[in-house]
């Protein structure tokens, strides 16, 4: 199994993220909510007490070498590649009519949508091997490749943050990203100035950004 170096050694990552060391190191906003408590779990493996309702959401890759570490009856968890959730706005409306207000978006590095383009070939050839036909795999992967396809994993994270942010005001976000190599949480660098830039004052959300939703 492919376990990439630790991101605090790994140049692409070095001066990006700050380290979750204590408790103190999580930004006030976070502090004494759902955030802080999967945070807490991760990094110190604080346990979790469930109080049986859904607390918080999750949005992160379908990675395999990453397990979440929370309980049952604590959270929903929406899993896609590269743990975005364009396409996935009315699961998100979903958890906040039943109470949910903070969602924790998890990135990773080493991530397989930054090099999907490389694996096309393979994921054709798997779609082939099901009975599809070969034009017709190559061009479905062609268009969904395009689509989730990222460059970068923690612009990627970035970028969703800010239209997560634009489309759900209300909610709290929470932008991690954990390192495989030994699974702790991150914060990115980024995140308190892009905070403090897409706060929506009005909390007013125009109509053509929801008609533009996939």
């Amino acid at each position: 199994m492919n376990i990439p170096t630790p991101v605090r050694l790994d140049e692409k990552y070095r001066n990006l993220l700050l380290e979750v060391n204590s408790q103190q190191d999580i930004p006030t906003g976070w502090q004494g909510t759902p955030i802080e408590s999967i945070i807490m779990a991760q990094n110190f493996g604080w346990p979790i007490q469930a109080s049986g309702g859904p607390e918080l959401l999750i949005a992160t890759c379908i990675e395999f070498r990453y397990a979440l570490p929370v309980p049952r009856m604590y959270a929903y968890v929406i899993r896609r590649a590269s743990g975005r959730v364009i396409g996935s706005e009315f699961s998100v409306g979903y958890t906040l009519a039943q109470g949910v207000k903070f969602l924790a978006m998890i990135g990773h590095n080493d991530c397989g949508m930054s090099k999907v383009h490389d694996k096309a070939p393979d994921v054709v050839n798997a779609f082939v091997e099901q009975g599809w036909r070969r034009e017709v795999a190559e061009e479905y992967v062609r268009k969904h490749a395009a689509r989730h396809a990222i460059s970068d994993e923690l612009q990627a994270l970035r970028d969703e943050y800010i239209r997560l942010r634009n489309i759900f005001p209300k909610l709290v976000i929470a932008p991690l990203f954990v390192c495989l190599h030994d699974c702790r949480f991150y914060i990115p660098r980024w995140y308190q100035d892009v905070e403090k830039s897409v706060t929506n004052v009005e909390l007013f959300v125009p109509d053509e950004l929801v008609s533009n939703l996939p």
